[in-house]
């Protein structure tokens, strides 16, 4: 990957499916915040020192410096291996590289440690839709999308996930309620694309019209009496 590229914020570093038509990405966590479950080590100075690294690293990756940018997190993740964070960070290097071997590594090492980090969530699905374990991906974007309805990564992913499967309703629905989430913008105009490249939906059955019932001959009368 060229440094045009790389000249990306690490905190929007691999936006979730960017090309439709390309396999579904990774997203790293975003700058201005810490995992929201992970673990802080203790005193603010440890916390500050981490913060300090964490941006760094991103300044390295928007100058296309990877190896910069590894050794910065590797330094982040000695300091304190339990944030989340750091491994996030690090996955998303290696799935940059294409190395998913050490992206499933370090993508599943954050997802063990905050379960409930959306973005490792996601970008650990991204990781085993990439391998080929389409079940696998479709579980870990589901649950990012339980964690926090409101992030739409997954969505998106899950509409590419479904459209190779030949699941056409399935990626209308997750697409529509991306874009219920992100109605304008790049991302937006790309889905909405996808949307009108798909099949129409199958038209409703006409409703079922139950048939008269069968005409009744009237009683007999009985004979005038004399």
């Amino acid at each position: 990957m060229g440094g045009t590229r790389r000249a990306r914020s690490l905190g929007a570093l691999l936006l979730a499916a960017a090309a439709l038509a390309a396999p579904a990405q990774a997203q790293a966590p975003p700058a201005e915040a810490p995992s929201p479950g992970a673990e802080a080590p203790a005193g603010g100075t440890a916390e500050a020192r981490l913060q300090e690294l964490w941006a760094r690293g991103e300044r390295a990756f928007a100058s296309g410096d990877l190896a910069g940018a590894e050794r910065i997190f590797r330094e982040a993740l000695a300091l304190d291996e339990r944030r989340a964070r750091s491994w996030n960070y690090l996955g998303g290097i290696f799935f940059t590289q294409g190395d998913l071997t050490r992206a499933l590594e370090h993508f599943g090492k954050a997802h063990e440690l905050d379960p409930r980090d959306v973005r490792a969530c996601n970008n650990l699905g991204t990781v085993y839709e990439r391998l080929g374990d389409a079940a696998r991906a479709e579980e870990l974007y589901q649950l990012a999308v339980l964690i926090d309805p409101a992030y739409p990564d997954p969505l998106r992913n899950l509409g590419v996930l479904y459209r190779r499967a030949g699941r056409m309703e399935d990626a209308r629905r997750a697409w529509e309620r991306y874009l219920a989430l992100v109605p304008e913008g790049p991302g937006a105009d790309a889905v909405r694309r996808e949307i009108a490249a798909l099949p129409p939906p199958p038209a409703a059955p006409p409703p079922v019209i139950p048939p008269a019932p069968p005409a009744t001959s009237a009683p007999a009368q009985a004979p005038p009496a004399p």
